[in-house]
């Protein structure tokens, strides 16, 4: 592993016992262990850690959409793009946990958001000048990340697959009233 993963991931340890105020690169270099000039040749702080993490998660996704979509997004296989989700998420539990579950990061949600609705305007880019577009793809954005966030604190008891055919319903009961 190397200096950058390993900063991240006990950045995550950190972040799952105690409020992100508390976390100092202090305790992140001792408990890595790496030196405070190496994480200051990496990160300016705690924050930027944080938001490499976000950003990489998010890039992560949208990852899975490009590669799902293969530059064809109206035409994308969705139950393919589901799977590739849950898979890259079971990938990256303890990120995901992390920052929806055991302190839920606001930047995250918001970002991960924004990367639906613009999905959405990729696969439906015939309904992005219809009334309420924006509203209507924030309600699905936010419908779709709880749904994520619900099977991540009862992962023993949701079925992936069940969440997979909510996804899907609610995109083909709203479509055709789009």
């Amino acid at each position: 592993m190397d200096t950058r993963t390993a900063i991240k991931e006990q950045f995550i340890r950190e972040y799952k016992k105690k409020d992100f105020a508390l976390i100092t690169v202090k305790a992140l270099c001792a408990a890595t262990p790496v030196a405070r000039t190496t994480f200051y040749s990496y990160y300016d702080n705690t924050a930027s850690v944080k938001e490499e993490i976000e950003n990489e998660l998010i890039g992560g996704l949208q990852a899975v959409a490009d590669k799902t979509a293969d530059g064809n997004y109206p035409n994308m296989e969705f139950p393919d793009f589901l799977n590739g989700i849950e898979d890259y998420m079971k990938e990256h539990w303890s990120f995901f946990y992390a920052f929806l579950i055991c302190q839920p990061n606001h930047s995250f949600v918001e970002k991960w958001k924004n990367a639906i609705k613009g999905n959405f305007g990729k696969r439906y880019p015939d309904k992005i000048g219809i009334k309420n577009y924006d509203l209507i793809a924030e309600m699905i954005a936010s419908a779709v990340i709880g749904a994520y966030v619900h099977w991540i604190k009862n992962p023993e008891t949701v079925q992936t697959k069940e969440i997979k055919t909510l996804i899907t319903e609610i995109l083909e009961a709203v479509m055709p009233l789009m």
